[in-house]
């Protein structure tokens, strides 16, 4: 025996349930939507009882005529309510017959899915995309049966809260994940769960070493897992990169294997961090937000997940053809805060500036300054701007300036790092970085500027 994808019996008397007493459409509709109705009749008559309702109108057979005199069919409404409202006899039962309106409604769209799948796998697509479009579709459904409202008392909300609070005064909890940086740390007040912090730079300014750096650290101090998706390295640079950070080796001599005699004991050194570190790399290009989430999902299953770091956002292939990249973008960045909420971890999303910063006095680049699209402004929760200017002497030098000009939890402001560019890596701005007197007396221009803010 089947069972039927609909039950116009179930619908007609959820809707003459509402006819004989109005006072039950705010506590139906908390459950059941228009789209919830097969018969395209009942669907509009539902519709019909919401727009009476916001007018503040009874809702009766002579209202809702008012509203709509003709149902989709050409039936008329009057005529079609009243009979609802005969075949009635008592409410008692509304919420059996909510119940089995909104189950057939998802097995409907269970259904639709299969369908989109089945469409999907005869494309001539990668196999891979095929599954990851498949996942999302059936992840849209994953809320349809939770039987939880879509809402919390705040009462909840802030008891958990407070135990979290106590944590951290405890000092059992932390804010956030360290990123590695002293200074970093102190201004974002760590990484935290359900967040994008976008970073972002020109190219060359270090955004890559400073993502890949942060997941590094946090993996490697037994913090956290670390996903790394490089859709612009490949796999083995960044392996290279990771050894010449962890093991403070020359990347170049890494690159051209010319190593010297010092060296090997640090590459020992760096491999053993390394290797039984839980940190994972991506290189796969053109990735989709689809597949991306498909692929945290996957090692988030096998190793637990505690963050990501995405390189870049610019490179982030789509699932539609869409004409205007700036609406693409947008689409991308609101489906990757997403990941982070449904995987519960910070997500550190590399950007692109656009060139306006150089044609500007200081060259200090500002969050307008994220190149193609300003939903990835809107949507971050912290943005990050690597700042080096190299025709001066402190940029030369490797002085780089973190400004973060938003963050939902903390304070606008910048600090400073030290990169050093042969290691492929940051280190703290401390007092080592500063310059010494006789470099002061020098009178060099960036000396006395950092010596009056160390003090």
């Amino acid at each position: 025996m089947t069972r039927e994808l609909f039950s116009d019996e179930a619908e007609q008397a959820l809707l003459g349930a509402v006819l004989v007493n109005g006072d039950l459409f705010d506590a139906i509709t908390s459950q059941v939507s228009v789209a919830d109705f097969h018969d395209p009749e009942n669907a509009a008559l539902f519709q019909v009882m919401g727009k009476c309702h916001a007018a503040g109108s009874p809702i009766d057979a002579v209202t809702l005529h008012d509203f709509a005199e003709y149902l989709p069919s050409g039936a008329r409404t009057m005529g079609y309510a009243a009979e609802l409202a005969r075949n009635t006899p008592s409410t008692a039962n509304w919420k059996a017959y909510a119940k089995v309106v909104t189950e057939r409604a998802v097995l409907r769209r269970l259904v639709d899915a299969a369908d989109a799948v089945r469409e999907l796998a005869t494309e001539n697509r990668p196999v891979g995309d095929i599954i990851a479009s498949a996942q999302q579709a059936m992840a849209d459904l994953r809320d349809l049966q939770t039987g939880e409202p879509d809402y919390k008392r705040m009462a909840q909300v802030v008891a958990r809260n407070v135990d979290v609070i106590d944590a951290k005064f405890n000092g059992a909890a932390e804010s956030g994940l360290s990123t590695g940086l002293i200074d970093l740390d102190k201004m974002i007040r760590g990484l935290r769960k359900k967040t994008v912090t976008i970073v972002a730079g020109q190219p060359g300014s270090g955004k890559t070493t400073l993502g890949l750096q942060i997941a590094q650290h946090i993996a490697c101090s037994g913090a956290g897992v670390g996903l790394v998706f490089s859709l612009e390295m490949p796999e083995e640079e960044l392996g290279n990169r990771a050894l010449a950070s962890l093991g403070g080796i020359d990347l170049k001599r890494i690159d051209d294997g010319s190593l010297q005699d010092e060296d090997w004991p640090r590459l020992t050194a760096a491999v053993q961090k390394i290797v039984d570190a839980p940190l994972f790399v991506c290189d796969k290009p053109g990735l989709t937000v689809a597949r991306i989430r498909n692929i945290a999902r996957q090692a988030q299953r096998a190793h637990g997940l505690d963050v990501i770091v995405i390189d870049y956002i610019g490179l982030i292939g789509s699932d539609t053809k869409a004409l205007n990249r700036t609406l693409e973008l947008g689409r991308i960045s609101t489906g990757i805060v997403n990941i982070a909420k449904e995987l519960e971890v910070p997500v550190i999303l590399l950007a692109q500036l656009n060139r306006e910063p150089t044609r500007r006095p200081g060259k200090k680049p500002t969050a307008s300054d994220l190149r193609d699209s300003g939903q990835i402004e809107a949507d971050a929760h912290c943005i990050i701007l690597v700042h080096r200017d190299n025709d001066s002497e402190e940029g030369q030098n490797g002085v780089t300036q973190l400004i973060m000009p938003k963050c939902r939890h903390a304070p606008i402001g910048s600090c400073l790092v030290q990169q050093q560019g042969q290691y492929a890596r940051f280190v703290n701005f401390c007092s080592s970085s500063y310059p010494s007197d006789e470099e002061v007396e020098m009178n060099r221009p960036f000396a006395s500027k950092y010596r009056r803010s160390a003090k």
